[in-house]
């Protein structure tokens, strides 16, 4: 008797089974490999934009780290009085060259070794210079 049931339950269980998992044709099947490789392709595309995304980030990142510490040269008594303070940009200009080299961007070492002590407009002029690429430079990542 307990074997009939378990047969029972054995055959109702297969029955079951059976119903919610129907066999696929083999149209069926290859379409469904074709939308899986299909779905495979987009990923992958999609991961590269993402890691795309993700270096174009960074890199702005890094402008906005080099432009803040570029502005906070200028805190000082002297901008409080209204003049800018050559000394301080001068002082940190070893730095924000190896940020910039670290960026990879000889346009704004090229800027940096423009400073000279003796002439502030001219350092004022590249201070500019920088904070203005530096946007350029940031509103192109931006867009992409």
């Amino acid at each position: 008797m307990a074997g009939k049931v378990f047969l029972i339950i054995w055959l109702s269980f297969g029955l079951l089974l059976s119903s919610c998992y129907p066999e696929l044709s083999v149209q069926q099947y290859d379409k469904l490999r074709q939308d899986i490789a299909a779905l495979d392709t987009e990923r992958r595309g999609l991961s590269g934009n993402l890691t795309a995304l993700k270096a174009k980030n960074a890199e702005t990142l890094a402008y906005v780290a080099f432009l803040d510490k570029l502005a906070t040269t200028q805190i000082s008594k002297k901008i409080l009085e209204g003049q800018f303070d050559a000394d301080a940009v001068i002082s940190a200009s070893v730095n924000l060259t190896e940020m910039a080299k670290n960026l990879g961007d000889n346009e704004i070492v090229y800027f940096l070794a423009s400073m000279k002590p003796d002439n502030e407009s001219q350092t004022a002029q590249a201070y500019y210079k920088i904070i203005e690429y530096c946007m350029k430079k940031i509103k192109q990542n931006l867009a992409e």
